[in-house]
């Protein structure tokens, strides 16, 4: 109970094989495009729904308490008209062309955006190295006084020293009597 085997039909390929647990009930939409699993309040635990996309990708989630029914809604009438409807499905790739032209536009405009945003990004990067390197130059003296003269910015010019230090926090002394026999 739960698992799902989402298949290609024309290779009878495996897809996907989620799982949804305990999900006794299962539902097409009426497209077709999508399917919903879900557990109602009849079972004790995991009550809610799971909507997948027709290969199976999970898209929607949502665990309720005291979920008691899934349905889902009717397609409402076309507002077209029948001569409407037709004359579209004549002019289609017409109608095809103008929103992928439109559909394009969006991207490359998203695109530009993205790249400017890039380049800010990377601008900004930039500014904070330099001042990073700006401010490493300004306190190279300082660093090197703190360190008893030694210039230490080249890994080169590093040694590596094993001090060990030995402190003596607290002494007690019993004296303990021995006895021979």
């Amino acid at each position: 109970m739960g698992s799902l085997n989402f298949t290609m039909l024309m290779s009878l390929k495996q897809c996907v094989l989620p799982d949804h647990f305990m999900a006794p009930d299962i539902e097409w939409d009426p497209t077709g495009r999508y399917v919903a699993t879900y557990v109602t309040s009849l079972h004790e635990m995991e009550n809610g729904f799971i909507i997948w996309s027709f290969n199976g990708n999970l898209l929607y989630r949502i665990l309720k308490d005291h979920f008691f029914q899934f349905s889902w809604r009717p397609s409402p009438p076309s507002s077209l008209s029948p001569e409407k409807e037709e004359e579209i499905a004549k002019n289609l790739k017409k109608y095809s062309k103008k929103y992928e032209a439109e559909d394009q536009d969006v991207l490359n405009l998203l695109s530009e955006q993205e790249r400017e945003k890039r380049k800010l990004l990377k601008d900004e990067w930039q500014k904070w190295v330099s001042d990073w390197q700006r401010l490493h130059e300004e306190e190279k003296l300082l660093r090197q006084e703190l360190r008893d003269g030694e210039a230490s910015d080249e890994e080169e010019e590093y040694e590596d020293k094993e001090v060990e230090v030995e402190e003596v926090i607290d002494v007690k002394e019993d004296i303990v009597e021995y006895e021979q026999d």
